[in-house]
């Protein structure tokens, strides 16, 4: 059992992605009885959907994001199937050690991520950035989620866009199988299709995704279900798209 005081950190780690399987469930299950610390939870979420409009713009190399994201899901997937210690761990000792000893900085990203989101929290993004114009794209659902709606926000001009979407089922349950995921596509004049991001649940059901890729060079974007770790072409079942804006 985890309490009030240890959310405020596995909040904080859940919302950049740093928290393992086992961890995650039992923030959950104590989430789902404490509306305090869900409400804490929820604006943890909120600041890390924000962030990527108010950093500064600096291009990722080439087919970075992609690596890292297999990487990270391919970790998760490894991490699901060991076995438990015998003796239980503290929160933050598995935390710990479900950090691969090759890649001891990502703790300390992990750790300097959670601090810049809470402070973003006290003191607000908005109120320390002046922000570019934004642009607000409406996405739709298909057949496959129909009940799903979705929202994609960037800065005129920029290369850097949030993507919310609510009334989505699991990707697992709309594939049909285990460890199914939802990816994200930017789309060409060609209809030549870049992978972009992959979409995360949040405690309070919204999924969410930071993209960073230049939205004047596309015209569309749609989420599909895709194999853990990602495709590097769209293969499965369509669930939002929409038309991008040129700015």
């Amino acid at each position: 059992m985890i309490s009030c005081q240890d959310v405020d950190v596995l909040a904080a780690a859940l919302s950049v992605g740093s928290l393992n399987g086992g961890d995650e469930a039992a923030l959950q299950q104590h989430l789902a009885g404490c509306a305090g610390c869900r409400r804490v939870a929820g604006e943890y979420m909120r600041a890390a959907a924000r962030l990527p409009l108010a950093l500064e713009q600096v291009a990722p190399p080439p087919g970075l994001r992609g690596r890292l994201m297999r990487a990270v899901y391919a970790e998760a997937g490894a991490g699901a199937v060991r076995h438990a210690a015998s003796q239980p761990a503290t929160w933050w000792r598995r935390m710990w050690d479900g950090v691969p000893a090759s890649r001891g900085w990502t703790a300390v990203v992990a750790a300097a991520a959670a601090a810049v989101i809470g402070f973003a929290t006290w003191t607000g993004v908005s109120s320390r950035t002046a922000a570019p114009r934004s642009v607000s794209v409406a996405l739709v659902a298909t057949s496959a989620a129909p009940q799903a709606r979705g929202q994609l926000t960037y800065p005129s001009g920029g290369s850097q866009a949030v993507l919310t979407a609510t009334g989505l089922p699991g990707a697992a349950a709309v594939a049909g199988q285990p460890g199914a995921i939802y990816e994200v596509w930017l789309i060409d004049a060609n209809g030549v299709a870049v992978a972009a991001a992959y979409l995360g649940q949040g405690p309070d059901g919204t999924w969410s995704a930071a993209i960073h890729e230049d939205m004047g060079a596309y015209t569309s974007l749609a989420a599909t279900v895709e194999p853990l770790g990602g495709s590097p072409q769209p293969t499965g079942i369509k669930v939002i798209q929409g038309s991008l804006i040129r700015a």
